[in-house]
């Protein structure tokens, strides 16, 4: 009883999981292909999902898509980061002298996760909407993250291996160790044409008042713009995480 329902507590947050920007609204023939599982599972874990409102169908078109729930969960989510809302200055100002798009990402398991973003004027498709998970490996945001784990806690993350976004993305605990390392001496940490080829970004760390790392802020923009700036936009990207870590120990 207790592996079943295990079972079925783990494929319906996998259900949930499997909305994103990209895929609003699924229909039920989308979830069971996706979570691998059969359509009469698929059909009892959506109504129960439903019935709390985790979420809604869309009876004309017979698709699915996420409930009110996920609003009132995520909401409470963004509070319990030190009110983003505070941290909006820091990105105007980073993307302002930088003339690049910034972020602030958090790390799930070896993902990392946008809360918030400043897009520049030049609206590049960066990958990296509010919402977004992307391989943290790949990513300035996601290394700065990691950089900050135990080694065991390295191997567990990627003990099924790397998933490689491009031919540049880092493929082993060796690498990736050695650059966790790098980044760690320096202060910042790069992602040159790991997760996008044409894109580069520059990731550091932040701190809440326990000296800990909650969180990553981070620029990305096309190469050819970023690369003749760099010393710049390194200096930027550590000066803001600086400010944003200070700000947190004193509110």
């Amino acid at each position: 009883m207790t592996r079943t329902k295990n079972s079925s507590l783990t494929n319906a947050l996998r259900i949930l999981k499997t909305f994103s920007v990209d895929d609003i609204e699924l229909t039920l023939d989308d979830i069971v292909e996706k979570i691998a599982i059969s359509k009469s599972t698929a059909c009892r874990l959506v109504q129960t999902l439903e019935s709390e409102g985790f979420i809604t169908q869309n009876t004309r078109y017979n698709t699915y898509a996420l409930g009110s729930s996920i609003l009132s969960l995520s909401n409470t989510l963004l509070e319990q980061f030190y009110s983003l809302k505070d941290m909006t200055g820091f990105l105007k100002n980073l993307t302002q002298v930088t003339g690049e798009s910034s972020h602030i990402a958090v790390l799930q398991g070896n993902e990392v996760i946008y809360l918030k973003k400043e897009d520049n004027e030049h609206r590049v498709q960066l990958r990296s909407h509010i919402g977004r998970r992307n391989p943290a490996h790949c990513t300035a945001s996601g290394l700065a993250l990691l950089g900050f784990l135990s080694e065991a806690e390295i191997e567990m993350l990627y003990k099924d291996g790397f998933h490689q976004e491009t031919a540049y993305s880092i493929s082993s605990i060796t690498q990736l160790n050695k650059r966790l390392e790098e980044g760690r001496k320096q202060g910042y940490f790069i992602s040159d044409k790991e997760m996008v080829e044409n894109v580069l970004s520059i990731g550091a760390p932040l701190f809440n008042k326990d000296g800990e790392v909650f969180a990553s802020i981070s620029v990305a923009g096309l190469r050819q713009r970023m690369r003749p700036q760099m010393k710049k936009i390194i200096d930027q990207v550590i000066k803001t995480s600086i400010e944003i870590s200070d700000f947190i120990k004193q509110s």
